[in-house]
């Protein structure tokens, strides 16, 4: 009977221990058995850093510097970071990280010296030996080898664009006629520094002074005084000036500003926002009624709230009674508001609509976000900075208006800007900014294709799937929109709807991933319609008539349905990591694309897959057992749960069963650290006693690995999304060895130069085992056996109440 509540343990704290272990690895020498080749490369890299110093002292305005500093594929684990002989933190501030293995260092041609000095010392030849006889580099040997070059960033690295093609965006959208300008220091990341660091104190006082000196007509906006871990300043052009040619004058001053700035990181374009081109046909489908009746709330009942960030939902009577409230910014007229409605609609009564269709029965009530518009000159008389000035917009309402109860906010919006695998953009930031100031999830669409950039349908197998995908033209320009790489928010793709065979797919128009050097995007994929397949998604417009229509804009609001559900369904305030958790752990990747052969590429279209209902993530079976850990990981612990494994699947001393474990946490974020922004890293391993007969040596052995050879820092970050804050790992067990003493252990680990933070980590660690068979008595025979040893077990539904009192 799928009857037994998932059981959270309480008193986590008691778990809490020191770890017995340190990890990492010790001083490696790169350049092992090829003494020759590192002759060769000590001396590139001295020449690299004599060359740099020349320059910076030849500099007519400032000796100040930043150099981007390579590592080698094999060096980027946190122990071979430069930075014990090399790069002193003292004297040579690391101020951020591009792609992996790419890191910035503030130099002056005085600083740069104990580079060189440093790197002359490494030797040629390694003799000393560590304590078991083994041949031991030096630092400076190991540092030097693990940097593959040194050098200054150039203009390529700044900016992406030239004068005609910034003339061109600005004309197609006015919303987004700024530069969004990223400095390797502000004075935000100069807060906690020193006062030895005078120099470059002055330069960012002289840049600030130049830019605004350079134009009136400019508006100057830095994020240090509202914005703080933004780290942009965004410089608004004039709308009085277009296409003359004082305008483009005042561009190439600007750019040309920029471009000689020692302080300037990169430089980009300021994003237009769209919601895509969504299909649609003219009327209601024929087998349909043209209108089919909305529920009405009924007294009494508490629904959840959704948030829509749109251009408003329409006014009509049966729709508007299911909304909480209404921020009317744009005042857009009701025919303007097909989008939001249909959202709405899909919210209120979408089951319904979309018989047969895996889509929560339940109705949400909605709160209106009315913050778009797609006129871009009206957009733009609104919000100046686009994206970013309607997040600071939203930021603001929801200080002062959001409703009881709202966790989850539907954003069918992007900036029409793909995101940068190796990046961490301002628009992600200030969206996962916003979520934790205001305890919020969003859920925001993946974006669409469209025209000659929309895929073939997806094969009914996976190698013509593959061959699909390898032959894609144009390569690359299918990858998510901004903020799909959001670390605190969920991304969603689209799925067809569901077959009579009850198969579903990718669709033609979703975006895919990958949208971070280290984690999983999208997160799910849900149903978004299919038109041209004559199975479009079926909502309402703004007169309330039926209307079928596609695209990614109508998937997210289905998860966001789900999440709000659940967190409805569970008593009490939660925390955002045990919600995001229960969602990751229950999602289950559809028949077509759980194929060994697309292992590596069905994440890109579907994350994790498409979540479970409510009803699947808080109740199990008889022959399986959920179990959830919520707490906050303090400094220098690890959470250290031993248990027995169920008995009833252990039978002469051979284990079998079938186990998940999902981890969702909330790491410190960093944005001048873009592929590394994530600076804390926690993980979740589930170990089996291990006993010697011979020795009497108990020891744990991990029992759940990444589903990828190799133990490279690339491969553990690319394919076990080390460093990302959500990690699932699922094995099936049918013969295994060892004792039925069992430990779950979560640990964590800092990026060099990060401390650990003292208010601790959040995290929620699902696990569930089950019977292969699904026949053996799990849950009661687990809960006796936990309840036995005095761990203390509540129903999810009613653990925030248990932990109050």
């Amino acid at each position: 009977m799928t009857n037994n509540p998932v059981q959270v343990v309480l008193q986590t704290e008691q778990y809490m221990k020191i770890p017995e272990n340190g990890g990492g690895g010790s001083t490696k020498d790169f350049y092992e058995g090829r003494d020759s080749e590192f002759a060769r490369h000590k001396q590139r890299l001295l020449k690299q850093v004599d060359s740099i110093r020349t320059s910076l002292e030849a500099s007519s305005n400032q000796q100040l510097g930043f150099v981007k500093v390579r590592l080698q594929s094999t060096a980027l684990a946190k122990t071979h970071r430069p930075m014990e002989a090399l790069f002193k933190p003292k004297n040579l501030p690391l101020v951020g990280s591009g792609a992996l293995g790419e890191l910035f260092f503030e130099v002056t041609p005085s600083t740069l010296g104990h580079v060189s000095d440093a790197i002359e010392k490494a030797e040629l030849k390694v003799t000393k030996r560590d304590n078991k006889n083994k041949l031991k580099a030096s630092s400076a040997r190991s540092e030097t080898g693990a940097i593959e070059d040194i050098t200054l960033p150039t203009l390529k690295d700044k900016r992406g664009f030239g004068l005609e093609e910034a003339v061109r965006h600005f004309d197609k959208w006015p919303a987004a006629k700024y530069f969004t300008v990223e400095l390797f220091v502000d004075e935000a990341s100069l807060s906690d520094a020193t006062d030895d660091r005078i120099e470059v104190r002055r330069a960012l006082h002289s840049f600030r002074e130049g830019l605004c000196g350079i134009s009136t007509k400019l508006k100057i906006w830095s994020s240090s005084s509202e914005w703080k871990a933004l780290h942009i300043t965004t410089v608004q052009f004039p709308t009085e000036l277009p296409h003359s040619g004082d305008y483009e004058k005042l561009l190439v001053k600007v750019m040309i500003f920029l471009d000689e700035s020692a302080l300037v990181r990169r430089y980009a374009l300021g994003a237009g926002i769209s919601r895509g081109s969504q299909a649609s046909t003219t009327g209601a489908p024929a087998s349909r009624p043209r209108r089919l009746l909305l529920p009405q709330p009924q007294a009494g009942v508490s629904y959840p709230v959704i948030g829509i960030v749109d251009a408003g939902v329409s006014r009509h009577a049966a729709i508007s009674k299911w909304s909480v409230g209404t921020l009317d910014y744009m005042r857009e007229p009701d025919s303007e508001r097909d989008h939001g409605t249909f959202i709405a609609g899909l919210l209120v009564n979408g089951a319904a609509f979309n018989p047969g269709q895996p889509i929560e029965a339940d109705p949400c009530c909605f709160f209106d976000f009315d913050l778009y518009s797609e006129d871009q000159n009206k957009l733009e008389d609104n919000f100046e900075q686009g994206f970013l000035g309607m997040m600071r917009q939203l930021d603001v309402q929801l200080s002062s208006v959001k409703p009881e109860g709202l966790r989850v906010i539907n954003l069918s919006l992007n900036p029409e800007e793909m995101t940068d695998q190796n990046g961490y953009s301002p628009y992600a930031a200030i969206l996962d900014q916003i979520a934790d100031k205001h305890d919020v999830i969003f859920v925001i669409s993946a974006g669409n294709l469209e025209g000659s950039k929309v895929r073939n349908r997806w094969p009914n197998s996976a190698t013509p799937a593959l061959q699909d995908l390898v032959s894609y033209r144009p390569l690359g320009a299918d990858r998510l929109y901004v903020p799909g790489e959001t670390a605190r928010n969920l991304t969603i793709g689209a799925f067809e709807p569901l077959d009579v065979d009850g198969q579903t797919r990718p669709a033609r128009y979703t975006r895919r991933g990958p949208a971070t050097a280290a984690g999983i995007k999208p997160d799910f994929a849900h149903i978004g319609g299919c038109v041209t397949g004559g199975t479009p998604l079926i909502s309402i417009d703004h007169a309330c008539n039926l209307a079928p229509s596609e695209g990614t804009s109508y998937a997210a609001p289905l998860v966001a349905k789900t999440l709000a559900l659940l967190d409805e369904r569970i008593e009490g305030q939660q925390p955002r990591e045990l919600l995001m958790a229960m969602m990751f752990h229950f999602a289950r990747m559809p028949a077509l694309l759980n194929d060994e052969l697309l292992k590596d590429v069905c994440k890109d279209f579907a994350g994790f897959g498409m979540p479970g209902s409510v009803d699947s993530m808080l109740t199990t079976d008889d022959t399986s057992i959920t179990l959830v850990f919520q707490d906050t990981l303090p400094p220098g612990r690890e959470l250290s749960f031993d248990f027995e494994w169920p008995e009833v699947l252990v039978a002469d001393g051979v284990t079998r069963g079938d186990v998940h474990l999902t981890i969702a946490y909330s790491p410190p974020l960093d944005r001048l650290h873009q592929a590394e922004f994530a600076r804390v890293n926690l993980d979740a391993y589930l170990r089996q006693e291990q006993f010697d007969d011979e020795t009497g040596e108990i020891s744990y052995k991990g029992r759940l690995k990444p589903d990828h050879p190799g133990t490279l820092e690339k491969s553990l970050i690319t394919h076990g999304a080390k460093w990302w804050p959500v990690k699932h790992y699922g094995r099936k067990f049918s013969r295994l060895g060892g004792t039925s003493k069992w430990r779950l252990v979560v640990d964590a680990l800092t990026r060099a130069g990060t401390d650990y933070p003292e208010a601790g980590v959040k995290f929620a660690v699902v696990l569930t085992i089950s019977d292969p068979a699904r026949k053996a008595p799990v849950f009661s025979s687990t809960r006796q056996s936990l309840l036995r040893g005095g761990v203390n077990l509540v129903d999810v539904r009613t653990a925030a109440r248990a932990r109050a009192r």
